[in-house]
């Protein structure tokens, strides 16, 4: 007694063998171009992503160094800004020493007494001295 639903087999002719052979290599070569196409999509994919993900990185990269050549400038522009500073009040204060130094003797003559040391003299190594200061 045989099972049901089992068939028994026909021995097939060689032309149905080679029919049945070559659509089998058909389905195989249609599955391996399916297959090659889900992968190029899939690299496609996978590289466009990785291109997005550069550029953001790059973009950060780049951000952050601005913040630190900003900071860097900042600095340096700050001591700068001391340094013109301090230069400024020196000339300042020589000039302040020179009106001074100026104004007492012609103070002192017009009051009529005699001023011991030659004027122009003094007021010629004052501004001497000033002028190391210049800006």
């Amino acid at each position: 007694m045989s099972k049901k639903g089992k068939k028994a087999k026909i021995p097939l002719s060689d032309e149905e063998q080679l029919l049945l052979f070559q659509q089998k290599l058909l389905a195989e070569e249609e599955m391996a171009k399916k297959k090659e196409r889900l992968l190029n999509q899939f690299l496609k994919d996978k590289l466009a992503k990785e291109e997005h993900n550069s550029a953001m990185n790059l973009n950060k990269i780049n951000t952050q160094w601005r913040t630190v050549l900003r900071e860097v400038k900042t600095r340096e522009l700050h001591k700068d800004i001391e340094i013109l500073s301090q230069t400024f009040e020196r000339v300042v204060d020589c000039k302040d020493s020179v009106i001074k130094a100026s104004s007492l003797p012609k103070h002192l003559n017009m009051a009529g007494l005699i001023f011991p040391f030659n004027r122009m003299g003094l007021l010629l190594t004052d501004l001497k001295a000033c002028t190391r200061y210049r800006l």
